[in-house]
């Protein structure tokens, strides 16, 4: 796997996206070895209205983490970012439903996060359910996220 720009892609833009966003880029920033290239992140969403902020829950449990979304404000998935991205990962098969639809050229870099982790499934949304919600889906994020870096590192070495 190679690729310098990640999208991530949820609904709204202010629960699972935003926090998959912050947790790539701090694991990133905190490579041990030098990365041969930059990795840069961004999130969006397929129904955000807005530059709505992050949610209570999700600052709190990305807090919790050392992370800072704070200022984090909600974007709407467009022809732009989707050209901008190398990957675009989504939380759910709705969402790739909806890029695969609005946005029918970008087929092959559209994967859900967690089959692209080489798992199944989707990211459940935590919207409304409760900061242990967040929690998990942020353990989950992490969890995947982790694989998809060593995937990726895996790929610079061999091609060096």
């Amino acid at each position: 796997m190679k690729y310098k720009r990640v999208l991530f892609v949820c609904t709204g833009n202010t629960c699972r996206s935003p926090m998959a966003e912050a947790i790539f880029k701090n694991m990133v920033e905190k490579e041990p070895v030098p990365r041969s290239i930059d990795i840069s992140v961004k999130s969006a969403g397929t129904f955000s209205l807005g530059r709505c902020q992050a949610t209570d829950e999700a600052i709190r449990v990305m807090h919790e983490k050392g992370l800072d979304i704070s200022q984090h404000g909600s974007t709407h998935i467009d022809e732009i970012l989707i050209d901008w991205a190398d990957v675009v990962l989504v939380m759910e098969h709705e969402h790739k439903h909806y890029v695969l639809e609005h946005f029918p050229h970008s087929r092959q870099k559209v994967h859900l996060l967690t089959e692209f982790a080489g798992e199944e499934g989707e990211i459940a949304d935590p919207f409304g359910c409760g900061i242990e919600k967040y929690r998990k889906c942020a353990e989950q994020l992490t969890s995947l996220l982790t694989v998809i870096l060593e995937k990726t590192e895996y790929s610079q070495v061999q091609a060096s």
